[in-house]
């Protein structure tokens, strides 16, 4: 495992000499330019960055961050996300729901309190009609390990083979609700993802066409003059002039 604090000096020095030898590079390519800087540019341009974090918090933050013209995609991620935690919490109630009636019913049709019982006793109840039952059966397939112990909490016998049927298939139907609440989270993660990446490139994307449509280059003659009085002149070349506003 890396220990973060002693990899962080590196990499802050990583980091300072790129932008050293950022700025070093961008201070000479711009020392044959005119630069004219524009602070509206500066106060509206918005952080690809600060777009990613506000998505990862809340799908479509990222988006309605970026502009209005975002808005009905922000919405989407933010519809998605609302219909999710819905569906998490709707399938958590009602598995709830449904495991108190199958405990419920176990109590009065098989005399057993399965309230605070782990799983694998649930599922002992729902495929044996009665304790003895179960334990023979682990006896006869030589599976000591998972004898229960005859005790009267542990003692069960459901008074025919439909209740207990019914029992099992409540049971189930629990399960495979709680099952799916797992998988909606991880759609919610994936929606988070999906709505960051697309806000930083919307972000990043209009950056570049702002930073495209503030950068001018004209073209202007280099005029050579003759003579004391500078009377006489001709064009000697020409010049190119580029106006960046940042």
């Amino acid at each position: 495992m890396f220990d973060l604090y002693r990899i962080l000096p590196a990499c802050l020095i990583i980091v300072l000499l790129f932008s050293v030898a950022g700025v070093a590079m961008v201070s000479a390519q711009s020392s044959d330019f005119q630069i004219e800087k524009d602070p509206s540019f500066i106060d509206d341009q918005k952080s690809p960055a600060a777009a990613f974090v506000r998505s990862i918090i809340l799908p479509g933050w990222g988006h309605f961050y970026a502009g209005k013209q975002h808005n009905t995609r922000g919405a989407v991620h933010v519809g998605t996300d609302a219909i999710l935690i819905g569906s998490i919490f709707g399938f958590n109630i009602r598995a709830n729901r449904i495991e108190n009636d199958f405990i419920t019913y176990a109590n009065l049709n098989a005399d057993v309190d399965l309230s605070s019982r782990d799983r694998s006793f649930r599922l002992a109840v729902a495929d044996f009609n009665s304790l003895d039952d179960y334990n023979d059966y682990q006896l006869r397939t030589r599976n000591w390990n998972r004898l229960i112990e005859d005790i009267p909490n542990n003692r069960w016998n459901w008074r025919d083979s439909d209740a207990r049927n019914r029992y099992s298939d409540m049971r189930a139907d629990s399960d495979r609700i709680r099952n799916q609440i797992p998988a909606l989270a991880g759609i919610m993660v994936v929606n988070r993802v999906i709505s960051a990446i697309s806000a930083y490139n919307r972000v990043r994307n209009e950056i570049e066409t702002n930073a495209q449509s503030r950068a001018e280059f004209t073209i202007v003659p280099v005029m050579k003059e003759y003579g004391s009085d500078s009377i006489y002149s001709e064009i000697s070349g020409v010049a190119a002039k580029i106006n960046i506003r940042f």
